[in-house]
């Protein structure tokens, strides 16, 4: 992430807008940012943090704190940062949570992160948790580990260094992407876990397959060849059992077959008698039923002559209902033209009494003509007297005179706010006076607090460090105590073996005239050691603090004998400072008093301009009235009277046209329906003549017809029609009777075939007893059925056992190849997730080799700032307990030959290891990873605690790195760093807040 463009709006000490354009460094790749104690530099770092996180660099200014008290009310406090990434172009404009100039509630918090896509900003997110997630996605880091990586902020520089291993294990998995690593190891894990639970479930279903087998042993006390041995015996018992059952059911069934088959002829015998017997029953029945056949054929033979009839019957019949019809439509006929005559005459009237009224219509007509030229005069001349007294009230409102009274006290009033004005002219410069004094009484007041407050916290200081250096005094003759333990334990130990002419190891002597004697002591040289460099760093740490807040006290001491002249005291500086405050309220006061005066003097010039614009427009609009009303006077007087008002010859021009309309509609409905009725009249007497021809035609047609009927009846010796209709049979019925006629011969004829076989089959035989062979054969069955049941219960037992077997040997070989796999596979799942020496996972292995090469890279510049003195190691013992290890610091250091504790280090060492540790971090993460983008570096302080030779090391390292091309800023008060450095952020301090400017030598 590199920054391209950073703005300040209202933010901390910045009252207005500022801009810090990166990109005008012309290639420059390090700037310092300069400025006085509390000028804003470190509120450059917090804003950039805040506006990617919505946090300040430290983390110890609240969002409702970030708001400037120089800012005007209407300004709202908002960052806007541009930046890029991987060659796009990212914005993200934030805004804290702030109050609002006029309601009482405030601004929220709000932000929004845009890509420029190469002509425009679009949106990626608005929402306060997306854009959180967006930017950390991008950066890969969160505004911890960005504090800790990429910003060494203001006392917290030791952060990373001093971070705990499972922090840095944190940040590491981050910036490396190893969360695959540990998800590997997990998968291991997961699969060894699976893998014993599956052989264990495998060993219990082998058991249970065993408890299921018919024998009787306690299977988990057997071995592998003595379970075979059992299984063996068993299945050759069961074969034979199988054998002797098999040869049992065999006989059975030839015995249920022979009996069976005994039963199935009797059966059938049997079949035969009663097959006889019922043939018997039947012939009676067909004897019983000879006269309704007789009767049956002579009702066919009746049948069959009325079908030869049929075809003349019917035809007589449709000729008779012909001839009905045709009489009945006649006189339907002769009705109807009745009625059209009576109807023709009727309409013949009503037509003749409406062409006796025309000449009244025509006269109508003409009347109406003259009542509508009428109506138009009336009408055009009622428009004119409309029009005139309209005018006439126009002319009424057009009074000047009110105007005039206003424009004379618009008059009067500006002249008294000119009267007020005037002793108002210079009260803008004398606020102006009175806000630079309370400004410079206010940073008085402010430093005074300060001091007041550094003074006290130098005296809790004095106290501190006696306690402390009393500590470490105490914790250094513990060591010194420890030490000399720890040698007489050696020599004791050493003492144990030696004998008189044996050389000692120490001194070389070969006589020992009096041996050490080991003393019991609960004395630990190690949390001796650990002691004294906690409490000497502890003193180190508070002489430092005292340091700052001495440095700081005397530069307030001097700023407050520049600032103050005439003020003594903190009382006289607040009592100065409440009448310059009530001074400046009554100034502000007639500063907003002068500004309304102006506003209204300049909307009273506005009120009397418009006033003498309306009065001269209401002048000439009231003469053009005057002349528009004397025309229309004189058109109205040449205008003549009307016998009939308007609204009577609207009414009467009314009737007039709806008289003449309904007897035109009437007149058009009577001469359409006399029409119709002449149409209807000629069409129903042709009709009625047709009919008059058919009628006569039909009746000869039946009196033929007729004649043709009797003619046949008499051939076929039907007496009378109706013996014909008696004995008349439809197709159907006749087929029906014909049809039982024919089934009755045939099943007489059947019946005497079927008795003559019967009588052959039963000839000689005698009737069987079935009862007595059907409980043979049940006997014989139930005996078959119980050898059929041992049979398939022995297979199906032997079937089970086999199955058993078969089943136990499937999980021996499961087991066995399990048993095979879990032995890789359980050992690398153990050893990865840290079940191992050094109790370390396969990701925290791996995570360790980056950390070893960005403490390689680290290690290149700390050699350089420290004249190879310290160097960086990891701590590779394993720790206690549960607690994550692997990448705790330690420093060798090669004046002593030691390694100890980086907590050890004093301020400057701090400061120095702690950028070298940034520094390689930033190069080995450049270089392996390819999705965390560290292309800038941000120092707040620091420098400071640096010895001249450790501060030109410190420099030079930082200006080895520029041919990287990555960013450095740093926030520094140190002359050597600003003079070296030729791209500087100038922050200013001013009276209404502080400025930004930057310069590029």
């Amino acid at each position: 992430m590199r920054p391209e463009r950073l703005t300040l709006r209202a933010f901390g000490p910045f009252a207005g807008e500022e801009t810090i354009d990166f990109t005008a460094l012309a290639g420059r790749t390090m700037f310092v940012i300069s400025g006085n104690t509390g000028a804003g530099k470190t509120t450059i770092f917090d804003a950039l943090t805040f506006a990617l996180y919505g946090e300040t660099s430290g983390g110890e200014r609240e969002m409702s704190e970030l708001r400037s008290h120089f800012a005007v009310p209407e300004q709202k406090t908002e960052v806007e940062l541009e930046f890029t990434l991987k060659g796009e172009r990212y914005r993200i404009i934030r805004q804290p949570s702030q109050p609002h100039p006029v309601n009482k509630t405030g601004y929220s918090h709000e932000a929004e992160l845009a890509r420029f896509d190469g002509t425009t900003w679009k949106p990626l997110a608005v929402k306060i948790p997306e854009i959180k997630q967006r930017v950390q996605e991008l950066i890969q880091l969160d505004h911890k580990q960005f504090s800790q990586i990429l910003l060494l902020p203001q006392n917290k520089f030791r952060e990373l260094l001093m971070a705990e291993s499972k922090d840095k294990l944190q940040i590491l998995k981050q910036l490396f992407k190893t969360e695959h690593y540990g998800e590997f190891q997990q998968r291991l894990h997961r699969q060894a876990l699976d893998l014993a639970a599956r052989i264990k479930e495998t060993k219990t279903k082998q058991w249970a397959k065993l408890e299921e087998l018919p024998v009787q042993a306690n299977w988990s006390e057997l071995t592998e060849g003595d379970i075979r041995l059992r299984m063996e015996a068993l299945t050759t018992e069961r074969d034979e059992w199988l054998t002797a059952a098999r040869q049992a059911e065999i006989e059975t069934r030839a015995i249920v077959e022979k009996k069976t088959t005994q039963l199935q002829q009797g059966e059938q015998l049997e079949a035969v008698f009663q097959e006889q017997e019922r043939l018997q029953q039947t012939e009676q029945l067909l004897v019983d039923r000879l006269p309704e056949i007789k009767q049956m054929q002579e009702e066919a033979m009746a049948a069959e002559r009325a079908q030869i009839i049929g075809p003349i019957y019917d035809q007589w019949q449709q000729d008779q209902e012909q001839l009905t019809q045709l009489t009945h439509r006649k006189q339907e006929t002769e009705q109807h033209i009745a009625r059209l005559k009576e109807q023709q005459d009727v309409v013949q009237a009503k037509v003749d009494r409406l062409l006796a009224e025309e000449p009244q219509i025509e006269q109508l007509s003409r009347r109406l003509e003259k009542i509508q030229e009428e109506r138009e005069r009336l009408e055009a001349e009622t428009a004119l007297r409309q029009q005139q007294q309209q005018l006439i009230e126009r002319s009424k409102l057009l009074d000047p005179e009110p105007l005039r009274k206003q424009l004379e006290q618009a008059r009067t009033e500006r002249k008294t706010v000119q009267e007020q004005l005037h002793p108002l002219q210079n009260i803008g410069a004398e606020r102006l006076k009175v806000q630079e004094r309370r400004f410079i009484l206010q940073q008085l007041a402010t430093k005074m607090a300060e001091h007041d407050k550094l003074e006290a916290e130098r005296q809790q200081l004095i106290v501190r460090g006696k306690s402390v250096r009393d500590q470490k005094e105490a914790a250094a003759r513990q060591y010194e105590e420890a030490r000399i333990y720890e040698r007489e334990q050696l020599a004791a130990e050493l003492a144990k073996g030696l004998t008189d002419g044996t050389a000692c190891p120490v001194c070389g002597s070969t006589s020992h005239p009096q041996h050490a004697v080991a003393v019991v002591k609960e004395l630990s040289v190690d949390v001796a050691q650990q002691r004294f460099l906690e409490a000497q760093q502890a003193h180190q740490e508070l002489q430092a603090s005292y340091r700052t807040v001495a440095e700081r006290l005397g530069q307030l001491t001097t700023e407050i004998q520049k600032t103050s002249e005439n003020e003594s005291s903190h009382a006289d500086v607040s009592a100065q400072l409440r009448e310059v405050e009530q001074t400046e309220a009554r100034l502000a006061s007639a500063q907003t008093e002068k500004a309304r005066l102006e506003t209204r003097l300049q909307q009273l010039e506005q009120s009397m301009d418009q006033l003498q614009l309306k009065i001269d427009a209401m002048i000439k609009d009231r003469t053009g009235i005057e002349s528009e009303l004397a025309h229309l006077s004189g058109r109205l007087s040449q205008s003549g009277e009307s016998e009939k008002s308007l609204p009577a010859l609207r009414e009467e021009q009314q009737q007039a046209e709806t008289r003449i309309e309904q007897f035109k509609q009437v007149k058009q409905q009577q001469l359409r329906e006399k029409e119709q009725l002449d149409r209807d009249f000629a069409e129903h007497q042709g009709r009625f003549r047709q009919l008059t021809e058919a009628s006569a035609e039909q009746n000869d047609r039946l009196t033929n017809r007729e004649n043709e009927l009797h003619a046949v009846l008499t051939e076929e010796m039907f007496l009378t029609i109706e013996a014909f209709r008696e004995a008349r049979r439809s197709r159907d019925e006749l087929r029906q009777l014909q049809e039982r006629l024919e089934q009755d011969r045939l099943a007489r004829q059947e019946l005497k075939l079927k008795q003559e076989q019967a009588r052959l089959k039963t000839e000689g035989q005698v009737r069987p007893d079935l009862e007595q062979l059907r409980m043979d054969v049940k006997t014989s069955s139930l005996e078959l059925t119980e050898q059929t049941d041992r049979r398939v219960g022995l297979e199906k037992e032997r079937a089970h056992i086999d199955q058993l077997i078969a089943a136990w040997e499937n999980l021996q070989r499961q087991i066995e190849d399990e048993d095979a796999r879990y032995g890789v596979i359980g050992e690398l799942a153990r050893v990865g997730v840290g079940e191992n020496a050094q109790r370390m996972t396969f990701e925290t292995y791996v995570q360790t080799a980056y950390f070893d090469e960005i403490l390689f890279a680290a290690n290149r510049h700390l050699h350089e700032m420290t004249s190879g003195r310290f160097q960086l190691e990891r701590k590779t013992e394993a720790g206690k307990g549960l607690k994550k290890y692997g990448l705790d610091l330690n420093v060798f250091d090669a004046y002593t030959s030691q390694t100890r504790h980086v907590k050890t280090l004093s301020g400057g060492e701090s400061f120095k290891a702690s950028l070298a540790l940034a520094l390689g971090l930033s190069e080995v993460v450049q270089e392996a990873s390819g999705g965390v983008s560290l292309e800038t570096m941000f120092i707040d302080e620091g420098f400071g605690t640096l010895d001249p030779e450790s501060l030109e090391q410190a420099i030079e390292t930082l200006l080895s790195i520029q041919a990287s091309g990555r960013m450095v800023g740093i926030i520094s008060h140190v002359q050597e760093l600003k003079s070296r450095v030729d791209a500087k952020i100038e922050v200013k301090q001013g009276k209404t807040g502080s400025t930004i400017a930057l310069v590029v030598e």
